[in-house]
């Protein structure tokens, strides 16, 4: 009875502690749903890496402007006179500027390669340095705007500025004029040069005999005529920039040609073999053009080269004189903002006295501005101090198409009148209706 009264009291506690509320399981806790906000951080024993400080706010510290990109310039030398070209644009280059790239060009190569690039889809340059015929050339094409230099024309040669305008304006500022003719002679054959057309004649005459002759020249070129034709007082285009072929002075000019001829080799005979013969010491005279006395000066320990300007027409007091070309600093059309700016001002740096006196001295040309042509870098040069003497006088080229024509026309009659096989009037005549023909 003991035994079950235990086991009674055992069943009860069991009862008891079944049903006590600490024994119940506990209530799962609520589904929090997703949210997009960032998860709360959890505090572990590790430390929270440190926050990094604000910087304070920049005000009023303006930024620096980046120069502008380097300007592309193409010019048309080589050697010694590219090299002295590089060094004159790099002095000349002012604190801040972009950099000036010359890339240098022959004088086949730069219209050659302007086209390349186009088709190629390559931007062409940002400035150019080369003659009237580019000049006449790129411009036509587009690729130039006006010289907005604000330099005085009257400061310059005006075959200069002739060389450079079309339509009314001035497409290049002009660095230099080349393409002067000048009267060579070898002073182991002559004393002194002659003053007139009629001494010219008779002192080559005099000298042309066995394998020696007296006058060598481009004979075939319009160049050379236009010289005697300055002399008589004509020109291949008038006052409005016509043809203007078919006159008196062009047939004396042609006349005087013929009689100037017959001293020089026997037909054919091109400018390249008079060449020769005066390097070579076999001809008294050469008419020849600046261009051409380096590659004379290559012989200078054979040949005792004299120069002097061309000789006058007694028949009307004038100086022969060859037209002139002109050697500019263009402006690609492209070129806006500071850069523009930059390249003008590198145009009239290169238009003053010091850099046209380095022109003279360094790279061997005539300089554009007429003050300095009586620098001591011209002086010093003698030839030219003889371009000088028949500078202003000069005629200039345009680079328009009438003067191309005219040209043309000039070039395909000279031969024949050379040959006898065509007279001067009849060639005058003939050239006239060629350029005008040419013109339409």
């Amino acid at each position: 009875m003991r035994t079950t009264s235990r086991l009674s009291a055992l069943l009860l506690l069991y009862l008891l502690v079944a049903c006590s509320p600490a024994a119940a399981l506990p209530t799962p806790a609520p589904v929090t749903p997703a949210s997009t906000s960032a998860p709360r951080v959890v505090a572990t024993s590790t430390p929270a890496a440190p926050q990094p400080t604000a910087a304070p706010a920049i005000t009023n510290i303006p930024m620096p402007t980046p120069p502008p990109s380097a300007l592309i310039l193409w010019v048309v030398a080589e050697g010694l006179r590219l090299d002295a070209i590089k060094q004159l644009v790099a002095d000349l280059r002012r604190p801040g500027d972009a950099e000036v790239v010359v890339v240098g060009k022959s004088a086949s190569g730069l219209v050659t390669d302007i086209r390349s690039d186009a088709l190629a889809g390559l931007p062409p340059p940002d400035l150019f340095w080369s003659s009237t015929e580019d000049l006449g050339f790129l411009q036509r094409d587009g690729m130039l705007q006006p010289a907005d230099d604000r330099l005085e024309a009257s400061a310059f040669l005006p075959a200069a500025i002739e060389g450079a305008t079309l339509d009314g304006q001035r497409w290049g500022t002009p660095l230099a004029a080349q393409g002067a003719l000048l009267l060579l002679y070898n002073r182991a054959l002559v004393d002194q040069p002659p003053r007139t057309t009629d001494e010219l004649i008779v002192q080559s005459r005099a000298r042309d005999r066995g394998d020696m002759y007296g006058l060598v020249a481009g004979w075939a070129e319009p160049r050379w005529l236009l010289a005697w034709l300055a002399g008589f007082g004509g020109a291949p285009l008038s006052a409005d920039g016509q043809p203007t072929l078919d006159t008196p002075q062009m047939q004396s000019a042609l006349n005087l040609l013929k009689e100037l001829r017959t001293a020089g080799p026997p037909t054919p005979s091109t400018y390249e073999a008079g060449v020769k013969l005066f390097r070579q010491g076999r001809a008294a005279f050469a008419l020849d053009g600046d261009w051409q006395l380096d590659h004379y000066r290559v012989y200078s320990d054979t040949l005792d080269m004299g120069i002097a300007a061309l000789p006058a027409i007694p028949a009307t007091g004038r100086a022969a004189v060859a037209p002139l070309g002109g050697v500019y600093l263009m402006y690609g059309r492209l070129l806006v903002g500071a850069r523009r700016e930059q390249a003008l001002a590198l145009g009239v740096a290169l238009a003053q006295s010091p850099a046209q006196a380095r022109i003279a001295r360094q790279i061997g040309q005539l300089p554009a501005l007429r003050s300095a042509l009586r620098d001591p870098a011209v002086a010093a040069n003698p030839e030219l101090l003889v371009a000088v003497s028949q500078a202003e006088r000069a005629p200039g080229l345009p680079p328009t198409i009438a003067l191309h024509c005219a040209w043309r026309a000039i070039a395909a009659e000279l031969t024949p009148v050379l040959l006898g096989e065509l007279a001067p009037a009849d060639a005058a005549r003939e050239m006239q209706t060629s350029a005008e023909a040419c013109m339409k």
